[in-house]
């Protein structure tokens, strides 16, 4: 079966020419310069790692999932695993933090990580902007995790996971703030919820089970869901869906038929009902549309 190329740590050592270290080679530090052509010149990849992108100056675009963000000066955008992303332009001035989720080796770590509120797409956009003050800090940060992945220091990977972790705690802090009010645990229940759809989505769209999952009546589910996202539970289900049939439509050759089946579909004309009742478009009126637009960004870069 075909699918969107991956970017992973190997992949990302190629691109950016850095060495790997093979003694621990779950987490990645770069800057700006060391990106490749081939990663700012609109090319699909589908994400495998999180990722912490630190913009400080700049003029490019990034896409993802279908939706394109120009991001400032000194604003910080956050990547989760699976998503496709494309990015564009001149990125002169940044840092990437780039991390696999078992790179934080203490109990419960990989949970920790996905109950953080800025890597919820149900709650937050990816991106959040830095004051002045906040600048200062994180550039502290962001110099001893560079200090110390170069270095050859004894326990150098405790301090990368200790810095980490204070970096995502002082992001998720900073990200709490610029929404103007505490994380609340209604909120919690949604970022659960949106870790089992992205775990099961292909096979199980029963709001009942999901709810069975998390302990509570279907009906309290929708209710919270409702209340926190303004969508019901079945929506953010047929929304994670429908993103990942919009990548395989637009960024490989498998027929409609093909990913009706891939993801669960066994009635062609049902897929396309209800593709075009999310989209507006039939999957192949919207794969056209998209592999032209590709061909246009393609030809103006």
């Amino acid at each position: 079966m075909e699918d969107i190329p991956q970017m992973g740590l190997p992949e990302l050592h190629k691109e950016t020419g850095i060495k790997e270290n093979k003694n621990h080679p779950g987490f990645l530090i770069f800057k700006a310069e060391n990106v490749s052509d081939y990663m700012i010149s609109g090319n699909p990849f589908r994400n495998v790692m999180y990722g912490l992108n630190f913009f400080i100056e700049g003029d490019g675009e990034i896409n993802i999932d279908f939706n394109s963000y120009k991001p400032c000066k000194n604003s910080v955008h956050f990547c989760c695993p699976g998503q496709v992303v494309t990015a564009k332009g001149n990125f002169t001035n940044g840092i990437g933090v780039i991390f696999q989720k078992d790179f934080l080796l203490k109990p419960g770590a990989q949970q920790w990580i996905q109950s953080l509120p800025i890597f919820s797409r149900f709650l937050s956009s990816p991106v959040v902007e830095m004051q002045e003050k906040d600048k200062s800090l994180f550039h502290a940060i962001l110099r001893e995790m560079e200090e110390e992945y170069y270095s050859d220091a004894i326990l150098k990977y405790d301090a990368l996971e200790a810095l980490l972790t204070l970096m995502l705690v002082k992001l998720s802090r900073l990200f709490e703030k610029s929404k103007g009010d505490k994380i609340s645990a209604d909120a919690q229940h949604v970022i659960t919820l949106e870790t089992l759809i992205n775990k099961q989505y292909k096979s199980n769209r029963s709001v009942a089970d999901y709810a069975s999952q998390m302990f509570m009546s279907p009906q309290h589910l929708n209710r919270l869901t409702k209340r926190n996202t303004g969508k019901s539970v079945s929506e953010l289900i047929n929304e994670k869906l429908i993103i990942e049939v919009k990548r395989y439509l637009t960024y490989t050759e498998m027929s409609s038929e093909e990913i009706a089946h891939y993801f669960s579909f066994y009635d062609n004309s049902y897929f396309t009902k209800t593709f075009k009742k999310a989209v507006g478009l039939t999957p192949k009126v919207f794969r056209k549309k998209q592999k032209m637009e590709l061909q246009s960004n393609a030809v103006s870069s």
